[in-house]
Formats: structure tokens, sequence, C-alpha cells
């Protein structure tokens, strides 16, 4: 529970909580972000990947990483090269869900209008929640539309 909210402290209310567990936390930091050139970024990388290999948060780690965009350092054992295809991957996924949540405008509407949160629709739809809510945000900006358009109409009529 923390002190200022009285809420529960959990993976939801602190989407970094999994960090406090890294093996990172363990070594110098910079290790995780060479610099140089050449062979000696290569070993440093490797270093870095080997103590990722051990670490019990490395698939959240990896996670976290592509879906905030890191663009630089090892996350996760993978360099940002490596995170590349992922990051791609990432946008294609959010693209697509995107577009499931305006195919399902209707249930959304509903949702909200239930009191569901945008997580809990995206979790029920198989989708991202900020995806819900970018959805929910144009379905806004076309009921405004709509509203201008049909005061206009009626202005001329």
């Amino acid at each position: 529970m923390t002190a200022a909210t009285r809420l529960p402290t959990t993976e939801a209310t602190d989407p970094t909580a999994w960090m406090v567990d890294g093996l990172c936390r363990q070594v110098d930091a910079d290790l995780f972000f060479p610099e140089g050139r050449g062979a000696a970024i290569t070993v440093q990388t490797g270093q870095a990947k080997k103590v990722c290999r051990l670490c019990p948060v490395r698939v959240t780690c990896l996670d976290w990483a592509v879906t905030t965009g890191q663009s630089s350092g090892v996350w996760g054992g993978l360099s940002e090269d490596e995170r590349i295809p992922l990051r791609r991957e990432h946008r294609e996924q959010r693209q697509s869900s995107y577009a499931r949540c305006i195919d399902a405008q209707d249930l959304i509407e509903r949702r909200v209008a239930e009191g569901r949160s945008h997580r809990q629709i995206g979790e029920e739809l198989g989708v991202c929640h900020s995806a819900v809510g970018k959805a929910w945000r144009y379905f806004e900006s076309e009921r405004k539309a709509q509203a201008v358009d049909a005061v206009e109409e009626a202005v001329a009529a």
C-alpha cells in the first residue's frame, strides 16, 4: 500500500516494479549502455547479455523496452539493433489493435457506459488499453464533428 494514495501497490499501479528484481541493479548500469567503437562495444554488449541471461525478469524487461520504445542500450538480453524487428512488430500489432477497437465501437461504448475502464475493455478484446483509449478519443471526435455538422445544418435551414 502506498502512503500517499492508500492504494495497494501492484504491477498494475507501477509498471516498472519489476525493475527492482533485475540483476542489472547489481552491476554498473553503464555496462548496459556501451560506448565506443567496434570490438569494445561488442565485448561490453556480450558482458551485459551474460547478466541478462541469468536475470529473473529478462522477459518482462524486454517486453517493457519494446513497448516503451527504448532505442539504446541492452534490455532483456537484446541490443538496440536486435530489438528493431520487435519494435516494428509491436508497432504493427498496435495498429491492428487500434483497427480491432474501431471495429468494436458498439462494444466499447457499451462497456464505457457500464463503467468499465479502458484496461478492462482491452483485456476483454485482447488488445492494449492504449488502443482502446485511442479509439475512444476517435469516437469522441467523430461525435463532436457530427454535432457541429448538425448545428451548421440547422443554422443553414
